[in-house]
């Protein structure tokens, strides 16, 4: 695929076109690109958290750009394929729907690109809405992306899935982050820093 197909694919996700997630659930080519674009989202608001300590806390309780931006990317990368690997097995074993892991790592992943709204929590006032808006946005594209890619899914089934894949890393941010000098966090999660 050229750059230009793959960004027309990435627009086409982001405009919530059924085919689209088809596409990519058949695209064995895109797996990658599923996940470095989830990477890049992820990067974005982990920018953004750095950002909010550096210019909303005060004082800046010590928000490193490797701590944040570099170790809080790697961190939250890894808790969204736990995730990812959670809402798999929810699906196939538990409810058993027939999904390949490889195909709705692809979905999944890529409907994780909301979450790079996350790059605007520093703005002061209404960061925290960007932060909960990207954490909404990334839940409804995710349902979304499911029931699309896999239209036997029902809504509940999808939703119950997805809501335990975020269990997992919207739990383990906030607490990964919480001892002292770990901060680790991503986007919306910055404000559990604030005492």
């Amino acid at each position: 695929m050229t750059v230009d197909q793959v960004i027309a694919r990435i627009r086409r996700v982001l405009m919530l076109e059924p085919a689209a997630y088809e596409e990519v659930r058949d695209d064995t080519n895109f797996t990658l690109v599923s996940i470095g674009a989830a990477a890049v989202a992820v990067l974005l608001a982990a920018i953004g958290a750095w950002l909010f300590g550096e210019t909303v806390l005060d004082p800046a309780p010590g928000l490193g750009f490797v701590d944040t931006v570099i170790l809080g990317t790697i961190f939250t990368i890894v808790l969204f394929l736990i995730g990812v690997a959670v809402i798999y097995l929810m699906l196939s074993q538990v409810f058993g729907e027939e999904t390949t892991p490889d195909a709705l790592v692809r979905v999944v992943t890529l409907t994780h690109l909301p979450y790079g709204l996350g790059l605007f929590v520093f703005i002061p006032q209404i960061g925290f809405a960007f932060g909960l808006a990207s954490i909404a946005a990334t839940f409804y594209y995710t349902v979304f992306g499911i029931r699309a890619a896999y239209p036997n899914v029902d809504n509940l089934r999808a939703m119950i899935a997805v809501l335990l894949g975020f269990a997992v890393w919207a739990m383990v941010i906030p607490i990964i982050s919480d001892y002292p000098d770990n901060n680790w966090v991503t986007g919306v999660f910055v404000y559990s820093l604030i005492d």
